[in-house]
């Protein structure tokens, strides 16, 4: 049966067509006269391997068309799946889309996104206009993957290939947490940390006793080498390429009706500034591991720790890298962990089946 030609589909139906085809996320930047930019975009494609070839479509309203142009060069940062915000930022109104965004320059002086899935570095070598926009076709000169599982748009929505499933509706923000131990070298200042430490300061704890207390140290600081050397050998040999190690510390004591006695939850209640911490360096881009794999005594003795607190955990800080760099038992398990089913942990009225 021979089908009738009807006509252009209608716009409405072609949208909602296009919105469930599933697309990397990219973050295309670009430098020209010492202006850095970037914009978000979906519309990325391989057109050749040999020469290798990859072409983008960009709206030639955006400001990144006439610096495309004007430089004669692109690079495709994949972004991965922790770095939604990312994918935001680059595609709203931000003035300086990279101010605090961690980033190095390729060969042209062109941004690389840190912690991106991959990138791809090109120099152009045609455009042609299409409609509203240009299709900008460029030969691949350099590039890169860090081993993150990059970020997906699906039906109007970010979405990651995080193998875990929620048994109910809750935010991505939990099941995109997990504790990897691959990092990469990039560092982390003390005014990429401070976020972190003030969402934990916020976080819930009895009577407002705020028990718990944070000894960090950076990469290059010379309290560095008092938490590796205390972590045990197997979490030697990863943590010590984290950007930062924090120490999370708790007060045993509270003062209550101008009396000190013993506080029954501090241990609870830096756990829950722990989990504070963690979501809010997830919502920055950087990825935590809470260890509880190290020497107490020599810690306590290397940070001045006093009498009254305990130490709860270490947890190192950083930017995902490359699972290639950790040793083959390590590297199997560099996924994001499953969970038990909920039926198993949740009882209403009594533990008792």
């Amino acid at each position: 049966m021979k089908h009738e030609k009807i006509g252009p589909i209608d716009v409405g139906m072609f949208r909602t067509v296009m919105r469930h085809v599933a697309s990397s996320v990219a973050v295309i930047t670009t430098s020209h006269e010492g202006h850095l930019h970037g914009m978000t975009a979906t519309a990325v494609s391989s057109v050749s391997a040999s020469p290798p070839r990859v072409l983008i479509v960009v709206n030639r309203s955006t400001r990144s068309h006439s610096l495309i142009s004007g430089s004669r060069n692109f690079i495709i940062n994949i972004l991965a799946d922790h770095q939604r915000a990312l994918g935001e930022r680059f595609s709203g109104k931000t003035e300086n889309r990279f101010e605090d965004v961690g980033h190095q320059l390729g060969w042209h002086g062109t941004p690389i996104l840190d912690g991106a899935a991959a990138h791809l570095e090109c120099e152009l070598v045609s455009e042609t206009d299409a409609e509203s926009h240009t299709i900008f076709i460029g030969e691949v000169v350099g590039g890169g993957v860090s081993g993150a599982s990059p970020l997906l748009y699906h039906d109007g929505a970010y979405k990651g290939l995080t193998p875990r499933v929620s048994s109910h509706a809750i935010s991505p923000l939990f099941l995109e947490r997990w504790s990897p131990r691959a990092f990469s070298d990039a560092p982390i200042s003390n005014a990429e940390l401070m976020p972190m430490f003030e969402a934990a300061r916020w976080a819930p704890s009895s009577h407002n006793a705020q028990p718990w207390r944070f000894v960090y140290a950076l990469r290059n600081d010379s309290a560095w080498s008092a938490f590796i050397e205390a972590l045990y050998e197997e979490n030697r040999s990863w943590a010590f390429r984290a950007a930062a190690m924090v120490a999370f510390v708790s007060n045993e004591t509270l003062e209550k009706n101008g009396q000190t006695i013993e506080s029954p939850t501090h241990v609870f209640d830096t756990g829950a500034a722990w989990m504070s911490f963690a979501q809010q360096a997830n919502l920055l881009g950087w990825h935590t591991h809470c260890l509880g794999g190290f020497d107490r005594g020599r810690l306590r003795e290397a940070l001045s720790i006093p009498a009254g607190y305990k130490i709860n955990a270490v947890v190192a800080i950083g930017r995902i890298g490359d699972p290639v760099i950790l040793g083959p038992e390590l590297r199997s398990r560099e996924i994001p962990s499953e969970r038990d089913p909920i039926e198993s942990l949740v009882f209403q009225g009594t533990m008792s089946r």
